[in-house]
């Protein structure tokens, strides 16, 4: 089987989404716009997510096709509106890429700004932090302010400050538990969260990746207690708990 050029690939998805959208095309795709794909954008991307945590190496190509296909559906749409195409698009991120690294690019007109300052004046930004989607995941809107803010210099100096700031937040949520005040539970809690999440990335590791990892395992392993108990009625917690401590072992090995 002949083996097509990266360019023949994508122009023959390009063909393949247009052909979609045209009146002889799929019914469903023709009604599409640009926010109706964007749940199952979102959807495609947490998949590849989940494919890169499993480390399943057949599905992260599947997944990155899915992904890929609703790049190219979207830029298909500027098209149709004569608003840009993938060109276009790829260009202008080249071009960002290219100016935002002069030190590599350009070194002779390389002056190393900061790249979270070159995006604040290049964006009129009010603060550096600007940027991020409000509506991406907590922890990881946590995570990126925390690397917009530390690229400006405000950050901890060594992992044993980090360490000691989660443990500071543990003492405050212990206190305000200790007086049953919620509203302060809640913000303490919060701040713990904050904590962890530098933790990681002092780590150069993401705090979301690590839930999803945790989320996972704790699936896995209650799903093992699960199929332990099915014909049981002794259910104490002293008896789940036991049972959760086989399981673990089990997975362990």
């Amino acid at each position: 089987m002949k083996r097509l050029l990266m360019n023949d690939s994508i122009k023959n998805l390009i063909t393949t989404v247009k052909k979609l959208r045209s009146d002889t095309g799929c019914e469903w795709d023709r009604k599409q716009n640009d926010e109706s794909l964007l749940p199952y954008l979102l959807e495609e991307a947490y998949e590849v997510t989940e494919a890169v945590v499993a480390k399943n190496k057949s599905a992260i190509k599947e997944e990155l096709g899915d992904l890929l296909l609703h790049i190219i559906f979207q830029a298909v749409l500027l098209e149709e509106k004569s608003e840009g195409d993938l060109s276009t698009i790829a260009n202008q991120i080249n071009q960002k890429l290219v100016s935002r690294h002069p030190e590599i690019f350009n070194k002779e007109q390389s002056d190393k700004k900061n790249w979270e300052i070159q995006k604040k004046v290049e964006k009129k930004r009010k603060s550096v932090l600007d940027g991020v989607p409000k509506d991406l995941p907590a922890l990881l809107v946590s995570q990126r302010y925390q690397e917009k803010s530390a690229s400006i210099g405000f950050e901890w100096d060594n992992f044993d400050q980090v360490l000691g700031k989660v443990e500071e937040e543990f003492i405050e949520l212990k206190n305000a538990i200790k007086n049953n005040d919620i509203i302060n539970i809640e913000e303490e809690i919060g701040d713990i969260l904050t904590a962890i999440v530098n933790l990681a990335r002092f780590k150069n590791l993401s705090a979301e990746v690590a839930l999803i990892k945790s989320n996972q395992k704790f699936y896995n392993r209650f799903f093992g207690l699960e199929k332990k108990i099915a014909n049981s009625e002794n259910n104490s917690l002293e008896r789940l708990l036991k049972i959760w401590d086989e399981v673990k072992n089990e997975q362990r090995k």
